[in-house]
């Protein structure tokens, strides 16, 4: 049977799946709704290609990196809220084939996220991954479409491998997607993308100016919700089928790759480029955790900006984080998860939001 959502790609994107053979979890009419959707998907990037070009993007945008599932969604929303602050929303990352083309929706549905049930609507914030992955950048999500190939794609996990420039062509394409987000709209570009954070070194190198704010959480937490996270992804896009093991490790040597691009944002980022911020304070203390990220980034007045967080909170006032049985992390996730946990330490004495002794 066909997963309930056939993502539309680029041809790049496209050909990584057809190498990995015939998709088994497909039916016919799926396999051609892919080719279909590709198909259009080409042709309105070509139209939208011909469109003047948009405006350059400054060099001070905002940046919430860290793990999936470290609350990262959850301060994404709430600084989409900010006046003078601007994300992505889920239509253009949805559609980076044609933003340019349409107009924002003006009436959006509201729909659940399949891993938490978060309500999200085309209007939401958004990652801008899930543009990168349809314009044919490696994205790490191509693990969505195809779970079996895990192993392959954990070459994108290192941060080594990327530069401004490397991948060959991935900065254009991100580029083009980010100027479209921008045109026509005011506000210091804002991005949450888990995925940039093994990307660290390219987003110190392209966007010089840049600020961030770094999501951490427990990691046995972390193991356990990211394992929840991917397989319900699976379940909802996935071409092929999975194996358990095989999600385990790759988690596992994101956790290790986590921990040595934190490692080195810190020793690269000055405090008022970078604040650290645990998902309990984010959750527990939402008001004053933003109001300190504010101040340590000079997002914006606080007295324009208290309200419209304020209004978020109470909205929100009756979410509860899942909890997790520690006791069903693997054995053989330990190393990883303590590797993590003593990066995460050491980043919040430097980098968190109280200053350090």
């Amino acid at each position: 049977m066909m997963p309930t959502v056939v993502f539309p790609v680029g041809r790049e994107t496209l050909a990584w799946i057809r190498d990995g053979g015939t998709p088994s979890r497909a039916s016919w009419s799926g396999r051609l709704m892919l080719g279909w959707q590709n198909y259009w998907f080409d042709r309105t990037l070509g139209l939208q290609r011909r469109l003047p070009s948009a405006p350059a993007l400054s060099s001070d945008p905002v940046f919430i990196l860290g793990l999936w599932r470290t609350g990262t969604t959850h301060l994404h929303e709430l600084f989409s809220a900010c006046p003078g602050l601007l994300c992505p929303a889920t239509w253009q990352c949805m559609n980076p084939a044609s933003l340019r083309l349409n107009a924002a929706p003006r009436q959006s549905r509201m729909m659940q996220r399949p891993m938490d049930h978060l309500s999200i609507s085309a209007l939401s914030p958004q990652e801008d991954e899930f543009a990168l992955l349809a314009l044919g950048v490696p994205s790490i999500y191509r693990g969505f479409l195809d779970p079996r190939r895990l192993p392959e794609l954990s070459q994108w996990l290192d941060p080594a491998v990327w530069a401004s420039g490397e991948p060959p062509g991935w900065t254009t394409a991100w580029q083009e997607f980010l100027s479209g987000v921008v045109a026509g709209r005011s506000g210091r570009l804002t991005l949450k993308s888990p995925s940039h954070t093994f990307r660290v070194r390219a987003l110190t190198e392209f966007f010089p100016k840049a600020s961030y704010v770094w999501l951490i959480r427990d990691p046995v937490a972390t193991f356990l919700s990211n394992r929840k996270m991917w397989l319900a992804m699976f379940e909802r896009y996935a071409l092929w089928p999975w194996d358990f093991s095989t999600l385990d490790d790759f988690l596992c040597q994101a956790f290790i790759f986590a921990a040595q691009c934190l490692s080195e944002a810190t020793a690269l980022l000055p405090r008022e480029h970078l604040v650290v911020v645990s998902f309990e304070q984010l959750t527990h203390t939402t008001l004053a955790t933003v109001e300190g990220i504010n101040r340590r980034l000079s997002l914006g007045r606080w007295d324009q900006i208290y309200a419209a967080i304020e209004q978020m909170v109470a909205a929100k006032a009756d979410y509860r984080p899942a909890t997790y049985d520690r006791t069903q992390l693997p054995a053989g996730a330990l190393k990883a998860a303590e590797k993590l946990l003593a990066a995460q330490t050491s980043a919040l004495a430097t980098h968190g939001l109280t200053p350090p002794a």
